[in-house]
C-alpha cells in the first residue's frame, strides 16, 4: 500500500518528470545531501547468503581469526584467477592498455560460460590526482595508500568494510526474481527488441570519443573488451533502455496540466517509481559499516562517508558537531542548534573552534540521529578515548577531547579526523536484504579508502573503490562515467 504522504511525493516527482526535455537525462541524479529511506522488505527466493538462519554456528568470533585482513590484502594484491571462478578477476585491469578495435560476433552477444584466463593483478593506482591530493592532506595515510591500498567485492557486509550503492540498472539486473522490473529486464534481454550488436558497438564509439576529447590523464577510462566487459555492457545497456522506455510510458499518462495521478498507475509502475526515487536519494553512496548484528540479534548501522557537509566551522556548525541539535517540541520534528548550557560547554566550544575552525571535514553520515553530536572517525590507535570499530581494521571512533588537544598542540592536523552527522540504522536483516536485492555491494578494503577525506576528489570515491575491485565493478564504474560531463 502507498501512503498519502508517499502519493504526494510521487505526484510532485511525476510533475517534475514531465518538465524534462529529454528522457536521456532521467538517470542522472542531482547533487544533494541524501535522505535515506529503507522500507521493510520480504524474504527473497534467491540468496547470496543466509539471512534467517538461527544456527549459532553462523556466528564467527573475530578474535579467533588472527590477522585475516592482512591475509586478504595479500590475496587481493596477488589474485590471478579466471573470470569464471571469480567475478572480480579475469579482465584486463591494466590502466594503460588501449581498447580493442575489433568486436567479434561472440562479443556482441552474451558471453558463454567458458572461462577467460587472466594473469593481471588488480590495479595499484586508479587516480594519480587523488593520490596527490591525499599526500597534501595526510602524508602518512598517503604513504600507506600508495604502498598497499586494496579492495575486493565481498558476499556479505562486515564491520570495517564498505557497502556501495549500485546503479539502478545493476539493482534491477541483480534483483529479486519476484520483482516486476527484474522479470521485464530478463524478457527484454532475450527478445528481438534489444539489438545486442548495436550496444557493444555504441560502447566502443563512446570509449573512442571519450579518449579523443580528454587529456592523457583520463586514458584510464578507455574501455576494455574482454568477454566480461561485453557481458556487462550487454545487460547494463539493456537495463538502461528498459528504464527509459518504462519512464516514457508513465509520462505518457499525464493529463493536460502535465500531472499524473499515482492512483491511475499499476503496481508495476509504482514499483519502478519507488526504486527510482530511492536511487535518486542514495546515488553512489559509499557507506562504512560500523555495526552488525551478533548471533542474529539486533540490526546494523552504516555511515555514509562521501557526502561532504562543510569544510570549515561556523559557530553554529561547531555547536551542531560538538553538541548536536534540539527538537523544538515532542509534536514538532523541526530541529535547531542548541546553545551552551554552562561555562564548561562554552569553554569546550571555544577550544573546538580554535582547533578546527579553519579546516574541518564534516559529512552527512545518514538520516538517523542527525540531532546527536557528530561521530569522530580516524586512524590514530593511541588516541585516548578512541575505540577500534572492529579488531584489525585500524579504524577508530571517539576520542574527541584528545583530538582537540592534539590539533591545538600541533601533534595532529585537522584533516587527520572526519566528523559524521547522522548515520543509517537498519533493522535486523534489512541491510542483508538490500544486498540480496542488488541495491548495495559489500566491499572489503584497506583502511586508507575509509579514512581519506572526500573533499573535491578529482575521481569520486565511488568510482575509485569500484575500480580497485576490478572486474565487473570496474566496468560498471566506466559505464556510469559515460553519463557524466563534469569529470
Amino acid at each position: 500500500m502507498i501512503s498519502s504522504r508517499s502519493t504526494a511525493h510521487i505526484t510532485l516527482f511525476l510533475t517534475a518528470m514531465m518538465l524534462l526535455q529529454s528522457a536521456d537525462s532521467f538517470l542522472q541524479p542531482q547533487a544533494r545531501s541524501p535522505i535515506i529511506s529503507i522500507a521493510p522488505t520480504k524474504q527473497q527466493q534467491q540468496h547470496r547468503y543466509m539471512t534467517n538462519n538461527d544456527d549459532d554456528d553462523d556466528y564467527i568470533d573475530e578474535d579467533s581469526l588472527g590477522d585475516w585482513r592482512s591475509f586478504r590484502m595479500n590475496l587481493a594484491n596477488s589474485a590471478t584467477s579466471t573470470s569464471e571462478s571469480s567475478s572480480i578477476d579475469g579482465i584486463d585491469l591494466s590502466e594503460d592498455s588501449p581498447p580493442s578495435t575489433a568486436i567479434t560476433s561472440e562479443e556482441s552477444s552474451p558471453p558463454s560460460s567458458s572461462t577467460t584466463s587472466s594473469t593481471k593483478e588488480r590495479p595499484k593506482s586508479v587516480s594519480k590526482q587523488n593520490e596527490q591530493l591525499l599526500s597534501a592532506q595526510n602524508s602518512a595515510l598517503a604513504e600507506e595508500y600508495i604502498n598497499g591500498v586494496w579492495a575486493h567485492e565481498s558476499s556479505i557486509p562486515e564491520v570495517g568494510g564498505l557497502v556501495c550503492r549500485m546503479p539502478l540498472e545493476s539493482e534491477i539486473y541483480r534483483g529479486s526474481p519476484d520483482s516486476f522490473m527484474y522479470q521485464k529486464l530478463q524478457t527484454f534481454l532475450d527478445s528481438d527488441d534489444y539489438d545486442r550488436t548495436e550496444d557493444v558497438t555504441s560502447r566502443q564509439q563512446q570509449g573512442r570519443s571519450r579518449s579523443s576529447s580528454t587529456s592523457s590523464s583520463t586514458t584510464s577510462q578507455s574501455m576494455s573488451f574482454s568477454a566480461l566487459a561485453a557481458k556487462t555492457v550487454f545487460w547494463y545497456r539493456g537495463a538502461e533502455k528498459l528504464l527509459k522506455k518504462e519512464i516514457l510510458q508513465i509520462m505518457s499518462t499525464a493529463n493536460a496540466n502535465g500531472r499524473i495521478d499515482p492512483s491511475d498507475l499499476d503496481e508495476e509502475s509504482l514499483e519502478l517509481l519507488q526504486l527510482y526515487m530511492d536511487h535518486q536519494s542514495t546515488w553512489q553512496e559509499v557507506c562504512l559499516v560500523t555495526e552488525m548484528s551478533n548471533e542474529g540479534k539486533g540490526g546494523s548501522k552504516t555511515i555514509t562517508i562521501n557526502r561532504p557537509m562543510a569544510f570549515k566551522l561556523s559557530k553554529s556548525m561547531a555547536r551542531l558537531v560538538l553538541m548536536g541539535a534540539l527538537q523544538a517540541s515532542e509534536n514538532d520534528s523541526t530541529n535547531f542548534v542548541r546553545k551552551e548550557r554552562d561555562g564548561g560547554e562554552t569553554q569546550n566550544l571555544v577550544k573546538f573552534l580554535g582547533a578546527f575552525e579553519n579546516q574541518c571535514a564534516v559529512y552527512v553520515g545518514g538520516p538517523d540521529d542527525m540531532d546527536k553530536p557528530a561521530v569522530l572517525v580516524h586512524g590514530i590507535a593511541d588516541l585516548p578515548g578512541a575505540v577500534e570499530i572492529s579488531r584489525g581494521t585500524g579504524i577508530y571512533q571517539g576520542g574527541l577531547e584528545a583530538a582537540i588537544d592534539g590539533v591545538l598542540s600541533g601533534k595532529y592536523k585537522p584533516l587527520d579526523f572526519r566528523f559524521f552527522v547522522g548515520h543509517t540504522r537498519y533493522a535486523k536483516g534489512q541491510l542483508e536484504d538490500a544486498v540480496t536485492k542488488g541495491k548495495y555491494q559489500p566491499i572489503a578494503c584497506s583502511r586508507p579508502l575509509v579514512l581519506k577525506q572526500c573533499i573535491q576528489l578529482p575521481k569520486p570515491l565511488w568510482h575509485e573503490v569500484l575500480e580497485f575491485c576490478g572486474g565487473e565493478l570496474k566496468e560498471i564504474s566506466k559505464l556510469e562515467l559515460t553519463k557524466r560531463e563534469d569529470l
